[in-house]
């Protein structure tokens, strides 16, 4: 008798509802708003040793009508990472989002699983016009 097990893949689950990071009041002074976007949870079933990053990346924050707050005037920030005891997990800050970042990278000895509830930070440009904003945030793992 005899049974096989085949390596898995490695995958994100991330929140994709809107999230409202709150208000602020506009202001002749550049401001920063922040507050996290829901658990992000990345697991590898490739088994053996392996290596995984996890990055970011976002559009432009953009009202109705006015000037958008660009992608370069936000940071993310993993903060606590929960993983499993086969997977070093660790945040790496990403400062600005234009680009795909790098936000964190993961080394594992087996299956395993890392989560973490990021905060994000977006700079506020002096004199924007009242209104709501709205990007898009982008995660994915290779």
């Amino acid at each position: 008798m005899s049974f096989t097990l085949t390596a898995g893949a490695l995958s994100i689950t991330a929140p994709t509802l809107s999230v409202a990071l709150g208000s602020e009041v506009s202001s002749t002074t550049a401001t920063s708003i922040s507050g996290t976007i829901g658990v992000v949870t990345v697991t590898d079933q490739r088994g053996g040793v392996t290596t995984w990053t996890t990055s970011a990346i976002a559009t432009a924050f953009t009202p109705l009508s006015g000037p958008a707050d660009p992608a370069s005037n936000v940071s993310y920030a993993a903060g606590t990472i929960t993983d499993s005891s086969t997977v070093e997990a660790t945040g790496v800050a990403a400062n600005d989002l234009t680009g795909v970042s790098t936000v964190v990278t993961g080394a594992s000895t087996g299956i395993s699983t890392a989560s973490w509830n990021p905060t994000i930070t977006v700079t506020v440009p002096a004199n924007f016009a009242p209104g709501v904003y709205t990007a898009t945030i982008t995660q994915s793992v290779a």
